[in-house]
Order: C-alpha cells, then structure tokens, then sequence
C-alpha cells in the first residue's frame, strides 16, 4: 500500500508535470521546426538545434533520441524548461556553446530515459546549479557526463555526491582551467571506469582509490612528473586500470618507481612529452603491459639505457618522430636494445636515423623474431641490410617507404624466406628500375600489396620486365597506374608508367660485330693517344709517377683523410654577434633540429674563464668544417677579420671544401677588406634568400656539410717528404716548406 504522503508526492509531482506541459504547448511549434532544427531519424534519431534566435527549448518529433542544442540563446533552463522533451524517450542531452547561466534542480525531472548529459563550453553557468540539477537525473540511469571548455577552474569537493550520478561509467572534464585535481571528488562514482582531464593545466593531483577505473586520460596538461599510484603499504590506487594517456605534458624523467602499482596496465601514452633519456627498467613492474607510446619524445630522444624496453609482455612499441641516431653507437646498446622484450609484434622506428653500417642493422633486430609489423619510414637507409628480415618468419607487414633505396641488390637475402610476408610499401625512394633478380618469386607469389609509388622509374628497356609483370599481377600494386611515372630519359619524363610498352624489336637491335668493331677501334685510339701524351708530356712524367706513389700510400692508409666520425661537431660557425637571431633560430632549428647535424657556436659552446683565442683554436680542432656567415656587420668586424685569417690557415691545410662562406646580404665595397675578398674569391660561397629559393638553399647546404674533404692542397703533397718508422712501416708526412727537385 501507498502511505499519505508518498501519494501526495506524486499528486504533486502530476501537478508540476501539467503545469509545466500547459505552460509551456501553448507556444511550442510544430515538430522540428525548420528554421532552428535539423532532425535525422536514420542516424539513431538525433536532432541539431541551433541559432542565436532560438532561445526556448521547441518540442521535436517522438523518434528523437539525442539532441544537441549549440550555438543558441537559451540562458536558463527552468523546471519547465525541458517539458517539451518529455513526449520523446530522450536519452542524450548537448548543451554546447550556449548562453546558458542557470539550470533549476528539477529541470530534468521526467526525462526518465535520459543517459547522457553534455554541458560545453557554458562559461557562464553556475556550477552549484548544475551539481543541485542532479537531484532531478533519473536514478542510477546516467552512464555519461560531460563538462567540457567550461573555464571551471576547480570542483566542489561534494559535485558528484548525489547518488543520483554514482552509476556514471564516463566522465569528461576536457578544456577547462583545472590547474589541480582531487581524485576523492570521484570516490562516491562507483561506477566510474573513464576519466578526461586532458587540455587543462593541471601540475599536481591527490589520488584516491578508484577501484573500477580502467581508463584515465590527462594528456596536454602540466604535470612534471608521472603521478605516484601507490598508497600504503604499496597498494594500487587504480588495481584496475588498462590505459593511460600522459602525453603533452612537461614530463622529462621516468625512474623505475614512476608505473609501480599498477598491475592491470595494459597501454601506456607519453607522445610529445620532454623525456630525453630512457632510464633501465621503467617499464619492468608492468606484468600486463602490452602497448607503449613514445611518439616524439624528447625532441630529439638523446639516449637509450641498454634495459629501457625491459617487458616480456610488450607487445607494440611506438616510437616513430622521436629523431633517436641509431647510427650513434655511444647512445645505445645495439645488443640489447630490444632484446629484453622478445615478444615485440608492432614497431615503429619511423623519422629516426638507422645506421648505414650493416653488422649494426642486423645486431639491432636480431633478437626480434616475434615481429608482425615494422615500420621504418623516414629512417634514411639507403642500402637494405642482408638477412635482417629474412630472420622474421612471422612478419606480415614491412614498410621502407621515404628513403633513399636506390635498387635491391641481393634480393634473395633482402627478403628471401620471408613466409609470412602479405604488404610491402616501397613508394618514395630512388628505385628507377625493377626488374626479375628485384624480388624474390616466392615473395611476389605471397604478397597481397605491393607500394613501389613515387619513385623515378626510367623508362627504357630494363623495364620490360616489370612492365610485363604489371600486366599479369598488376592488382596487387597499390596507387598504379597514376602514381607510377617515368622520370627518364627526359622526352619520357611525366608519362605514365603504363604508357611505355618497349617491344623485343625496339629493345634488341644491336648487332654484336658492332660490339666488337668499336672495342677494336677503342683499343687503338686508347695506343695512340696514350703515346701522344707521353711525347709531348715527358717534362712532367715525374710528377705523375709522384702523384701516382701518393695515391697509392693514401690507399694504404699512410695519409689518412679526415671524415666527420672524427669531430665532435659537423661544423664551426664563425658570425656576427649583430647576426645571432639568423644563426640561432634559423641555422640551428633547420640543421640540428631538423637534420640531426651538431654546429659549435660560441654563445653556446665556448668555455667560460678560457681566452676566446683560445677556445677558438681548441674548438676549430673538434669541428670538421667551418661556416663563415658574411655580412656588412661581418665585413664591418675587426674580431670577425681575425677569424677570418684563422679559418684561412685552416683552408690551406685542409682545402677549400673545409670552408664553407654563407652571404646574408652584399658586402658594400667600403666594407670589403682584403682578407674577406681572398676567401670570397677563392672559395665558392652560397647565398641565403628568404622565401622563394630558400629550400634550394638549404639542400645546398646540407650537401656541402656532407661532402667528404677532398686529398690535401697540391702545394702541400709537394711539400716534401719525412720518413719515420711506426710499427715497421714508412709513413708520410706533409711538411710546409717547398720541395727541392
């Protein structure tokens, strides 16, 4: 039986529900008004309200599930507010970038089906309205709150009190301007299993124990350092959580305490955060751990401890963009940096620099034999290494797109025995030609997909092959025919691959004899113009016989040249201090940052206390080569004359590849002194112009920065010559005082 008062409850409760109905159809349009409604009943029946003309909530049509109302005038939502909404089964309500400023506490009364509840971007609401609202939410029927862009700057400690809300399985707080964060404001959601924090400025937190959240995201936040997830006595405040999402923060250490705790965690994302170095065992207490994000860390990633992927359970590493040189023996264990995670099936290297040295390649992967997927894209190779992958039996997917492979040599020991193998993306790089010894027959035989897009094909008759291979397995070329174009020779550069069809007569018309005829007629010119030259050049047989002795000793090793291995930094840049904002934002960002180079400047460099003479000379003997950056402010510079005249000696020595003149702007002949018109002249020089032509220049530059020094200046191989024994062998040494003959 009904008590007294529980029917006068509910006579009370029709009451309001009339009035409100009687209040409020009195006015209501027709079902989805038009001019402010947009209603889809095939997408689950959701309608969109909007324009700032609306301001009032318009009954919609009884197959409405979910509504959105943004961009209105609507400013309160009263208990009669929502009525309108009473006659639809409404389970999801958005109220985004409204004028919304108060809600009543019975506003949602008899929207019994109600699930989901939006409240975005409302910087004008009053959040102890909207906690008071919930009183009216249907019991334990809410699965989803949102409260998003709102510029809260903090919670009430009691906010999610209410029972009525203690069954919500999602909440998001994304956008706001929390800048610290409670976990005990969560503690009565018993429920809660997805917690957003992420785009706040969050820097520190207090947790509590949580024991159903499986998912918590506070990335692009402030955090400098990985929340402590222990309680006492070394319990887990999450003992359930699955996934965690710190990336965009200012994190940039992890110790082997930073993931203690947390037995179920299963996905770890740190993108974008500060970390340059990966400590040993950070990852070890991870008994489930299955996935790891590291895209772009540390900007550039510096370092990597021999047991940083310390897993048995992981399962896909993500560290693509993090511009880690893998090259760089002094930063890495090659030996052992996957092999305490044997288990590995998905990694992804791209935007890194993997070593040109083969032993190395093979070193790194060997203990990876688990692998399904590799990605190596933008890793700069330019030779694939022999029986690297043909040691991955299980992998299925394999991409080398964007780098500078030229051809498949050896292809057999590329990729043979690679029975798994289903994708392969090629596209990108400088193969021009493909012919039957490029791939393996077993492996084409096995492949679904095959990339070879975007690269220089020459279109002569090496090709036969491959066109006569596209035209029977031609399907499994991904982007064919119109990514596929000829770039050689040049009257066929631009034309589709599948327009140059070559035939046995075009490609076979040569007669042997002609062979033969012309390496007879070869021979003989080779006689008479190899005797022409010795009679008329015999005043200087000596001097070749000379030249040739020194190439042959520098073969030996007896005058070693000079390579950028030996320097600490790739180049000295010598400037201006007028010119530092260039050199500092510009030269930097594009050769560091982007390109991986090492430059030595002094306001960065140079030792404090040492004389800058000297931190000159100790500094130029650690740079391979020099960069002069001239200018006016240059020209202009009694110190810079002096640098000049160093960095000349350094030429003379080494040639005039060592130097490297970049002009910023013309040098007004006023200014031009005689030590800066002597370098100028004598050694090419590249000109800097923003915009149009600037990436010429950079690709000019980084050439030059790259190109091996060429032998010693004739005048000192002419130099003379010292004999001294080292190991039993006669060494050559470069002297600077002039020969005598």
């Amino acid at each position: 039986m009904i008590s007294h008062r529980g029917c006068v409850i509910m006579l009370c409760l029709l009451v309001i529900k009339f009035e409100c109905a009687s209040t409020c159809m009195s006015s209501a349009p027709e079902e989805c008004p038009k001019l402010f409604c947009k209603c889809q009943k095939k997408s689950n029946g959701k309608a969109v309200c909007s324009g700032r003309s609306l301001n009032y909530i318009p009954r919609l049509p009884k197959y409405v599930r979910s509504v959105i109302f943004t961009n209105t005038s609507i400013r309160a939502i009263d208990k009669c507010g929502l009525v309108n909404l009473t006659f639809q089964q409404i389970e999801k309500i958005n109220f985004t970038g409204n004028d919304l400023h108060s809600i009543d506490k019975d506003a949602f009364l008899n929207l019994t089906f109600l699930a989901s509840l939006i409240v975005s971007s409302e910087p004008h609401l009053n959040i102890s309205a909207l906690k008071l609202s919930f009183q009216s939410l249907p019991k334990l029927k809410i699965y989803e709150l949102g409260f998003n862009f709102n510029l809260w700057k903090s919670l009430p400690r009691d906010m999610f009190n209410n029972y009525h809300v203690s069954n919500v399985k999602h909440l998001i707080l994304q956008g706001n301007s929390f800048t610290y964060i409670n976990f005990t404001t969560f503690k009565t959601m018993s429920g809660l299993k997805e917690i957003s924090l992420a785009n706040n400025e969050i820097s520190h937190v207090t947790l509590t124990k949580l024991t159903s959240l499986t998912n918590l995201d506070m990335s692009s936040n402030q955090l400098p350092s990985v929340p402590i997830f222990c309680g006492r006595n070394n319990t887990s405040y999450f003992p359930n959580l699955d996934t965690i999402i710190l990336s965009r923060n200012i994190i940039g250490f992890l110790g082997t305490k930073s993931f203690r705790c947390l037995p179920k965690l299963s996905t770890i994302y740190l993108d974008y955060t500060s970390i340059g170095k990966l400590q040993d065992n950070v990852f070890a207490s991870l008994p489930s751990l299955r996935a790891l994000h590291l895209l772009r860390i540390g900007n550039p990633l510096r370092y990597i401890s021999q047991n940083a992927f310390n897993s048995s359970s992981l399962e896909t590493l993500m560290l693509q963009g993090s511009h880690f040189h893998f090259e760089k023996q002094h930063r890495y264990h090659a030996n052992r940096i996957f092999a305490s995670c044997p288990n590995l099936q998905h990694l992804d290297l791209t935007n890194n620099f993997m070593p040109s040295d083969e032993s190395i390649f093979q070193t790194i992967f060997r203990p990876l034999r688990k692998l399904k997927q590799l990605f190596l894209t933008s890793t700069r190779i330019q030779n694939l290494p022999l029986n690297v992958f043909t040691n991955m039996k299980l992998l299925e997917t394999l991409h080398l797109d964007s780098n500078r492979i030229y051809s498949l040599n050896n292809s057999y020991r590329i990729f043979g025995n690679m029975t798994s193998m289903k994708f392969l993306n090629l596209k990108h790089n400088y193969m021009s030609v493909i012919n039957e010894t490029s791939f393996p027959d077993d492996l084409l035989s096995r492949l679904e997909t095959l990339n070879l897009a975007y690269n220089p094909f020459s279109c002569i008759c090496d090709q036969m092959w491959f066109r006569n291979w596209i035209q029977k397995n031609g399907s499994i070329l991904k982007e064919y025919p119109n990514q596929y174009k000829c770039r050689h020779p040049n009257k066929m550069n631009g034309i589709l691959l599948r327009d140059y069809k070559p035939t046995d007569k075009m490609c076979n018309p040569w007669n042997p004899l002609y062979t033969m005829a012309i390496v007879v007629g070869m021979v003989v010119i080779s006689f008479i113009t190899v005797g022409s030259i010795t009679a008329k050049c015999q005043g200087n047989i000596k001097n070749y016989i000379y030249l040739l002795r020194v190439y042959r000793n520098r073969k030996k090793g007896y005058i070693p040249l000079d390579s950028e291995e030996d320097y600490e930094y790739h180049a000295f840049v010598v400037y201006c201090d007028n010119d530092r904002k260039w050199v500092h934002n510009d030269l930097l960002n594009k050769l560091e940052n982007e390109e991986g180079l090492q430059l030595c400047i002094h306001h960065r460099n140079f030792i404090v206390g040492d004389a800058i003479s000297v931190n000159v000379d100790n500094f130029l003997k650690k740079s391979w080569k020099v960069l002069v950056i001239v200018s006016n402010n240059f020209a202009q510079s009694e110190w810079c004359q002096w640098e000049v005249d160093v960095v000349q000696e350094r030429r003379r020595r080494q040639g005039k590849e060592v130097i490297v003149p970049i002009i910023l702007d013309t040098i007004d002949s006023k200014h031009m002194t005689s030590q800066l018109r002597t370098l100028l002249d004598s050694t090419p020089s590249l000109r800097y112009r923003s915009g149009v032509g600037s990436e010429l220049f950079w690709k000019v530059l980084l050439e030059s920065l790259r190109k091996p020094l060429g032998h010693p200046p004739t005048s000192l191989l002419y130099s003379g010559i010292e004999h001294s024994s080292f190991n039993g062998q006669t060494r050559v040494s470069l002297e600077t005082e002039p020969p005598t003959w």
